[in-house]
């Protein structure tokens, strides 16, 4: 009973001291209301005017059960809260195992592809220089022969040069009966030197040249013009690899895929992965726009296309050469293109350029394609010069 009673005047103390320690800094008054707007604790002298003129006002007791009970209601929108937020770790942790996997699936493809050209370089490495080792054989057999040729008319000459004292002591009937054999044996022709030069075709190309003709060979598409997206100003040939513009607007179809505005014609077929390469000849025509771009490109648009908008092309506006959408200004080369090739590579997101006239690339685009279908793009522009798809002869 005594501890407990112990206890108990411990307990009123503490509540004694507490109560205490609730004074009104400001007028030194108990803290006896609670101001709704302000969510502050106020002593009877804190409500007069102008503090917290026409602000709700309650007794502490009554306030505190009302904000209890307010309080209590966050209970279950914070679990779900909670809960939502576990949900996100939850799916961004599974993004990171994603993550992981597209990245491991691009460094397999990336390795696969560098093993393919290490595969085609190593066969061309082997072959020249086979060769190169047969025609170095052959050159040193005929070089040994003329030397041996060089050496028998070396022994001729000096066989004649010590028969000439003893001619000089023959009588003159001697001397004459012996020069119809010296004159012919002195005349015996002067053997010419052989060339060293080497002749296997293949060492003097550059890297890209004989990397560039594997991509066309193993890699060339057969395009062709689909005439129902055609503007229709555009002449499409019967063969569907020639497309020109006409003054004479034709009576087509209007099709949803028509291009309406942009003389534009899009190509057969779409792609939605691998690699594929294909030449277009663009000739000297003075404006031109190729490339490829998403199968869902709106074809009523006004103005030219760009990478921003799913057309991932290069261009020709009379001198300047350019890419819609690209960071960088193209450097061509001094040599202008007549054909330009397009290498497109789905799964390693990449589009890149050549100039197929001197063999030298252009420009790469570097995208995320999202698993859309892709086709060729082709603008002819206003002129009535032809673009061409190349029938594919390297």
């Amino acid at each position: 009973m005594v501890d407990m009673g112990k206890i108990l005047h411990s307990t009123r103390g503490k509540k004694k001291r507490q109560e205490v320690r609730h004074l009104c800094e400001q007028h030194n008054q108990p803290l006896t209301l609670f101001c709704e707007e302000d969510l502050e604790l106020l002593c009877a002298l804190c409500t007069q005017p102008p503090d917290h003129q026409g602000h709700q006002v309650r007794p502490i007791e009554e306030a505190a059960s009302h904000h209890r009970l307010k309080v209590s209601s966050y209970i279950e929108p914070l679990r779900k809260q909670i809960a939502d937020l576990q949900k996100l770790i939850s799916i961004e942790r599974k993004k990171t195992l994603e993550l992981r996997e597209n990245v491991g699936t691009k460094r397999l493809q990336f390795l696969s592809a560098c093993e393919q050209f290490r595969q085609i370089i190593q066969r061309d490495q082997e072959e020249f220089l086979s060769k190169l080792s047969d025609e170095e054989k052959t050159i040193e057999k005929k070089i040994s022969a003329n030397i041996i040729k060089i050496s028998k008319n070396i022994s001729t000459f000096q066989g004649l040069l010590s028969q000439i004292p003893e001619y000089t002591m023959l009588t003159d009937v001697e001397l004459l009966l012996q020069m119809k054999s010296f004159y012919k044996n002195s005349e015996v022709a002067f053997p010419s030197t052989f060339s060293a030069e080497i002749h296997t075709k293949g060492c003097s190309f550059p890297l890209e040249y004989s990397a560039l003709k594997k991509i066309i060979k193993t890699f060339r598409a057969d395009i062709i013009l689909d005439p129902e997206t055609a503007h229709p100003n555009l002449i499409v040939s019967e063969d569907k690899k020639c497309v020109q513009y006409t003054k004479r607007r034709q009576d087509v179809t209007i099709f949803p895929k028509r291009f309406t505005f942009i003389t534009a014609v899009l190509g057969f077929p779409s792609f939605h992965s691998g690699r594929h390469f294909w030449e277009v000849e663009v000739g000297d025509k003075p404006i031109w726009e190729i490339g490829v771009c998403k199968d869902s490109l709106p074809t009523e648009s006004k103005e030219s296309l760009s990478a921003h908008q799913g057309c991932w092309q290069i261009r020709r506006l009379e001198n300047v050469y350019d890419a819609p959408g690209a960071d960088t200004i193209l450097l061509l080369s001094e040599v202008k293109p007549t054909d330009i090739g397009i290498f497109l590579d789905y799964d390693m997101g990449q589009i890149s350029f050549y100039n197929m006239t001197d063999k030298s690339h252009i420009y790469t685009f570097t995208e995320d394609f999202n698993q859309q279908p892709l086709r060729p793009y082709f603008y002819v522009g206003p002129d009535s010069k032809p673009l061409r798809i190349s029938i594919g002869t390297d």
